[in-house]
């Protein structure tokens, strides 16, 4: 078996890294399964090699290849990082042609990047990282680990968001605000002040979800 990239998911993360790398041409060896998944046989023509308990072997046969977390939980992905660590493999980058980065910009790795997403200069994007399409990323940003950027979500200059941060669909950011850790914004929130580890905000201006009644999205 070639080597090639791994992807360890099959969910949509899979399936945008799927498409990604079928446009640019790269091999994709397979995919491998998280255990709360129940994939078919393939997807997108692309095998499902197995779960992660087969992933040494996995490993092994497609001959150490690179890989791609594809997990939608901030959390879960930053421990799936971990757990995979003593291979001390190597990630790559599933980054949609259409999308366009700055060349003062600068890139971690494991970063899925979304059609028509834009990242303007001296921003600084981390590691396994979800960027979804139409996010617009302005200069001097700054994106931790394990962030997920929701389709349509705009972060003025000098944002800085905060390890393990989901941001949802069309929320914007003002500059120079700053998120902490594990924060939560909204659909549609605008969010003129710092928010603050694990916190909850939504609405225009984003304003602390307090109860756990509460739901966010």
């Amino acid at each position: 078996m070639a080597k090639g990239i791994l992807i360890i998911g099959t969910g949509a993360q899979a399936k945008y890294a799927l498409e990604i790398f079928n446009l640019n041409n790269m091999t994709v060896c397979g995919l491998v399964a998280l255990p709360e998944e129940s994939p078919p046989e393939s997807l997108d023509n692309t095998e499902i090699l197995g779960d992660l308990q087969d992933f040494e072997s996995i490993y092994q046969k497609c001959e150490k290849p690179s890989l791609l977390l594809c997990c939608s939980r901030n959390k879960e992905k930053e421990e799936l990082k971990v757990s995979l660590s003593k291979y001390d493999p190597e990630y790559t980058n599933a980054i949609h042609p259409t999308a366009v980065i700055a060349r003062t910009a600068v890139l971690g790795q494991g970063i899925i990047l979304n059609a028509c997403a834009v990242i303007q200069p001296y921003a600084r994007i981390g590691n396994h990282i979800m960027i979804h399409a139409g996010v617009i990323i302005e200069h001097d940003c700054i994106i931790q680990n394990y962030v997920n950027l929701a389709p349509k979500v705009t972060l003025a200059g000098h944002v800085k968001i905060g390890k393990g941060t989901t941001v949802y669909t069309g929320a914007v950011i003002c500059p120079t605000v700053k998120t902490g850790d594990y924060c939560t914004v909204g659909a549609g929130s605008v969010v003129l002040e710092r928010v603050g580890d694990g916190k909850k905000v939504a609405g225009v201006p984003a304003s602390e979800i307090k109860h756990e009644e509460d739901t966010i999205k």
